[in-house]
């Protein structure tokens, strides 16, 4: 029944006594006080009432008030009510008597939850005004109980899909004491719930990281912080697992901290299952490049005729398979890199070059590509770059597969390459009149495997591999690439790398 219909739903009052004159004199004045809201129904014995009560009940009737005599044969009024008051505790009760001593009414009070002790001959005024006042507390006291029972079965609901979830949570109270974890949360930190339930963290859990990152969150407003821990259990401490951590700070309507909510992820087989593609990537990329490296040899020296001489037919077959060879090669060459990024480790071998010099040899070889579309490629390099401290062969790769992707995605127009230096940062953009990226992808791109037509059946070919490697090395090299664009007007990539020498040969980065 909906909270209307109970609110439009007419409840009972039982008149109870022995005596006829009195159960009718009751029925008129209750009927002309309260009939409108009430149905009244009258009983002459505390036998007869509790049929009427069992029956009313079992239709699912609403009895709000029972009024009875205390001095009736069988049965006294007060063990009356105390049996009425354990059917139905919302019902209120009333004693209408002129003989009823002390120790009954403490008795009714205390038994039978008593609202009200009338004497005969009862005013009117009175009857009516105690009998509008309890109808009224006992809507209260239902409406009450169903919003009580509501809640209840809101947070058994909510309990339910908290430790249903198979990620941890854990939750802390404004004081750091642990108020809420799920089953999966005490299966990763290996304890029980009633062992760190209401305790503070630092009580029960040895996990500095952990705590660290509930310290960062409940300092951030309305941020979410993460971080990958370690957690080793006391039964086996040579056995690692690899946790990511998500906290946030709890908040109440007027933005005041209540305390964190972390969620415990466990990635130690996902992390197993990298680490193992990672291996496998790597072993085939290394077992595939020599023999690529020596068909590539053979195709460059057909195609030089040093065996011999050619003719045209010839020429064009090798040379695209020679082509396909290298688009090959390049492809073994990303996957080689991305088990590094899989590691989170590229190794950086820094020298002292011309960054000019770079760029112009990369222009080269992409100016070729350029001119197949009918492109136009065009260089602007300041006149006094400084010399960069860095690893060539890599800053190379990444001004390559930059100016190369400006022309694979454009098909009319030019392409831009740009070089200029402010304070010790050298700024590098490569602007296009391509197809543009859209906003939502921005990010994306520069991901693993991210390509913004993933269908199968996607005009521009590609592993998704080159933008993510590119990003990896930036970073490695402590600087920064990001883009711009409009869709379907072009793009513009902007790579900013520091000039000042590189701080170690191998430099650990955890690529994103």
């Amino acid at each position: 029944m909906t909270e209307r219909q109970h609110s439009m739903q007419k409840g009972y009052i039982i008149c109870v006594d022995d005596q006829p004159e009195v159960v009718g004199s009751l029925l008129t004045q209750l009927e002309h006080a309260v009939g409108d809201a009430c149905e009244i129904e009258v009983a002459e014995s505390a036998a007869e009432a509790l049929e009427v009560i069992d029956d009313l009940l079992a239709q699912g009737e609403q009895i709000d008030i029972v009024i009875t005599d205390e001095i009736m044969p069988g049965m006294q009024g007060s063990h009356f009510l105390e049996i009425v008051h354990k059917r139905d505790r919302n019902i209120m009760t009333v004693i209408l008597t002129g003989q009823a001593g002390f120790d009954d009414v403490v008795y009714a009070i205390n038994h039978a939850g008593l609202e009200k002790c009338l004497k005969k001959p009862w005013d009117y005024d009175e009857l009516k005004a105690t009998v509008e006042a309890l109808i009224q507390k006992a809507k209260i006291k239902r409406l009450n109980d169903r919003l009580a029972e509501e809640l209840i079965a809101e947070k058994n609901k909510a309990e339910a899909i908290v430790h249903s979830i198979t990620d941890g949570i854990i939750v802390f109270d404004g004081n750091d004491r642990i108020s809420l974890v799920n089953k999966a949360c005490t299966d990763i930190l290996g304890c029980r719930e009633e062992d760190i339930l209401g305790k503070r963290i630092l009580d029960v859990l040895e996990l500095r990281d952990l705590i660290m990152l509930l310290v960062e969150a409940s300092h951030r407003n309305n941020e979410v912080v993460s971080d990958e821990i370690v957690i080793r259990r006391e039964e086996n401490p040579a056995e690692e697992r690899s946790i990511i951590a998500i906290a946030k700070t709890l908040r109440d309507k007027d933005d005041y901290p209540m305390g964190v909510v972390t969620i415990l992820r466990d990635v130690t087989q996902e992390k197993e299952l990298n680490r193992l593609k990672a291996n496998f990537l790597s072993t085939v990329s290394h077992e595939l490049r020599t023999p690529i490296s020596s068909i590539l040899s053979t195709f460059e020296l057909l195609l030089q005729e040093t065996l011999g001489e050619l003719n045209a037919d010839q020429r064009d077959f090798i040379t695209m398979s020679w082509k396909q060879s290298e688009v090959l090669s390049d492809l073994i060459d990303n996957l080689i890199d991305v088990t590094g990024l899989e590691a989170n480790q590229i190794d950086l071998n820094p020298s002292r070059f011309d960054i000019a010099q770079a760029a112009q040899e990369v222009a080269d070889i992409a100016r070729k590509a350029a001119q197949a579309k009918g492109l136009q490629l065009k260089m602007t390099i300041a006149p006094d770059l400084p010399d960069m401290i860095a690893d060539r062969p890599k800053i190379i790769r990444v001004l390559k597969n930059v100016l190369l992707n400006a022309i694979k995605f454009t098909e009319v127009g030019t392409v831009s390459l740009s070089i200029m230096h402010q304070d010790d940062t050298i700024l590098i953009s490569v602007a296009d009149s391509g197809i543009g990226i859209a906003e939502e992808h921005f990010e994306r791109i520069f991901e693993k495997f991210y390509q913004v037509d993933n269908t199968s059946t996607r005009e521009y070919g590609g592993s998704g591999l080159g933008l993510s490697i590119c990003k990896a090395i930036v970073k490695a090299h402590h600087g920064r690439i990001w883009v711009e664009s409009v869709l379907h007007k072009g793009a513009t990539f902007h790579i900013h790398l520091p000039c000042m020498p590189m701080a170690s040969k191998a430099v650990t980065e955890a690529s994103q």
